[in-house]
């Protein structure tokens, strides 16, 4: 996969690092007052090689900062936005699983907001790129991104990536009684080895791991896939790092019988088969 379909979208949104910094020191109080609070979400694309994106904005850390998520087949980046106060800065620290870092920075300039970003690959080549971001509406924006050689932007651009926001999926349920009430008891195997337990009720989802571990959250469920799907959204964690985040679930019940795979929470990809591996577990449980 070359940088430069990658580049399209390891970036991010704000006309905020071009504006004096005022009372707030927060992201989250510049997004806002800035309006482009419509960039969080997921959302979606086809790159120029036919290949689907899949791009994601959140906040984290109260708002302090934002997190990216991006998945474009087996490529995976996981991204920091933050405001530097005392610079009047934002910035974006990230790294992929190819093995490459991202360093970039927010500007803007007389064709308007850029991202410029650095990757370092990991045999030591660097290639810099500016991505300028282009609303075109609430639900849909454009990514157009230039060359950069020796602090220099290239003329033209080398190419261009429209995102449509990812609609939720209408069949989905969430809140009410569901086919997965009731406590689900289970021993794990691997790095999580211990008894589990899920108690589902209305939506709510509390679970009790080995070590003190828990969360509890919200349960959405879809029932017209294959195999079918959970949303599983923390709200309390004995990991703090994983409050807010969503961990994306596939799973199969067989009678009293539930096989739930997880992904790790905050990650965009979500199991294909059910069983463990690329950091999803495999919870074979028990309705009790």
């Amino acid at each position: 996969m070359s940088v430069r379909n990658i580049s399209l979208v390891i970036a991010m949104l704000l006309t905020i690092s071009a504006i004096p910094a005022g009372a707030q020191d927060r992201l989250g109080d510049l997004v806002a007052e800035y309006g482009y609070e419509w960039l969080i979400g997921k959302w979606t694309a086809t790159d120029d090689n036919g290949r689907q994106v899949e791009l994601e904005y959140k906040w984290i850390l109260d708002k302090y900062a934002m997190c990216v998520n991006v998945k474009i087949e087996d490529f995976r980046y996981h991204g920091m936005i933050m405001y530097v106060a005392s610079k009047e800065e934002v910035i974006q620290l990230g790294a992929d699983n190819m093995g490459g870092t991202w360093n970039g920075t927010w500007a803007a300039d007389y064709e308007g907001t850029f991202n410029r970003n650095e990757r370092l690959d990991a045999d030591g080549t660097a290639e810099t790129m500016d991505m300028f971001f282009i609303k075109v509406d609430n639900d849909s924006f454009r990514v157009k991104e230039y060359a950069v050689e020796s602090g220099t932007r290239a003329a033209q651009a080398r190419g261009e990536t429209t995102f449509k926001r990812l609609k939720e999926n209408p069949a989905q349920t969430s809140g009410g009684s569901s086919e997965l009430d009731g406590t689900w008891v289970g021993v794990t195997e691997g790095e999580y080895w211990g008894q589990w337990t899920f108690v589902i009720s209305n939506g709510k989802v509390e679970v009790k791991g080995p070590e003190s571990i828990f969360y509890s959250g919200t349960l959405t469920l879809s029932d017209k896939t294959n195999p079918k799907q959970a949303d599983f959204k923390i709200n309390n964690c004995s990991q703090p790092e994983y409050v807010g985040t969503t961990a994306l679930c596939i799973y199969k019940l067989d009678g009293n019988k539930l096989t739930l795979v997880a992904s790790e929470p905050g990650s965009m990809y979500r199991p294909t088969y059910l069983e463990s591996g690329d950091g999803a577990i495999i919870f074979p449980l028990t309705r009790k």
